[in-house]
């Protein structure tokens, strides 16, 4: 089954639901076990290696605050030896630090979708943790323009911990203030750092681009659609197009997959890869975890937040196969 839904109580159950659906759903299960208060995941797909942590009022690293949820990251290679955080080839900052991003604020009681989907793979879980609050976690690969190594992604609705900013612009989690360690929607480039990132082979550099507006964890940047939010004309691939939908004359919204983009010596970005099963949308005419079909296709929909709260209209639909 590609769909699943269900409630799960704690973080450390929301992750097992995880499990026991990625492994029905084609990923290997590497590891699995106790991990201090919480518990430890590893899966692979292919070439692709990633790794979870269910965090019970911890930190991802000393320096980081504290969060109740999941943690995820990736990696090249998996070593049985090595715990999540320290796998061959993982997520790091320049200062060989470890990077996570991740789905936090869970609470006694989640109800969660959880979807799985092939060429290329992807695997999301999007919890509501409180009523009418979704977070999100995912992985998988990217659809890519030509044959070149690379392509593996990691993504969140937070970066290594739940810090927002407390200056006027908060009511606004997705574009209110860049140094958010909130992304709320896939891949959003907006926020600074980065909660999004994308494995490459590119120019020499064999390693981890973080998705960002600025100053990339790991010393290499994407960009995706929405580098200056809602508004500048001319820095967000979007932004033109948010201006027309939903669509006045039936009131449909279009989708748009998440195009990202590498940075190279230059200074300017070249295509990269897209999320074929994964699209930004206006969900100003739909409600969360709401189904709908375009053509023979199924999708949900979903906010980067919560409608109409603290990410408006933004959001964000999947494909739904069940």
């Amino acid at each position: 089954m590609a769909y699943l839904t269900g409630s799960a109580t704690g973080p450390s159950q929301l992750l097992d639901a995880l499990r026991v659906f990625a492994t029905a759903n084609g990923w290997t299960e590497l590891r699995w076990g106790a991990s201090g208060p919480g518990q430890q995941l590893s899966l692979q797909n292919g070439t692709q290696f990633v790794h979870l942590r269910s965090a019970v009022n911890e930190a991802a690293r000393p320096g980081y605050g504290s969060v109740n949820g999941i943690f995820l990251t990736g990696s090249s290679a998996f070593e049985a030896a090595q715990p999540w955080n320290n796998q061959p080839g993982t997520i790091r900052n320049t200062g060989n630090q470890i990077e996570v991003c991740g789905l936090y604020e869970v609470g006694a009681s989640s109800t969660y979708h959880l979807f799985a989907l092939d060429a290329p793979a992807l695997l999301l879980l999007v919890a509501e943790v409180t009523p009418g609050v979704y977070h999100h976690l995912a992985f998988g690969n990217l659809a890519k323009y030509g044959n070149y190594p690379g392509g593996a992604f990691v993504s969140g609705a937070f970066a290594s911990d739940n810090y927002i900013y407390g200056g006027s612009s908060s009511g606004d989690y997705i574009f209110g203030h860049a140094q958010d360690r909130h992304p709320g929607l896939p891949f959003n480039d907006y926020k600074h750092y980065g909660g999004n990132y994308v494995r490459g082979q590119v120019d020499g550099f064999d390693g981890w681009f973080s998705v960002c507006r600025t100053n990339p964890h790991t010393g290499k940047r994407a960009k995706s659609t929405w580098e200056d939010g809602t508004g500048g004309t001319r820095e967000s691939l979007a932004r033109y197009w948010w201006a027309h939908t939903p669509n006045t004359l039936n009131g449909v919204a279009p989708m748009q997959p998440f195009y990202v983009f590498v940075e190279r010596p230059d200074g300017y970005f070249s295509p990269f890869g897209y999320t074929p099963h994964l699209r930004y949308m206006n969900i100003q005419h739909y409600t969360a975890a709401e189904p709908f079909a375009i053509g023979r296709e199924e999708w949900m929909a979903f906010p980067g937040h919560s409608k109409n709260g603290k990410s408006g209209a933004h959001g964000y639909a999947v494909r739904l196969v069940r």
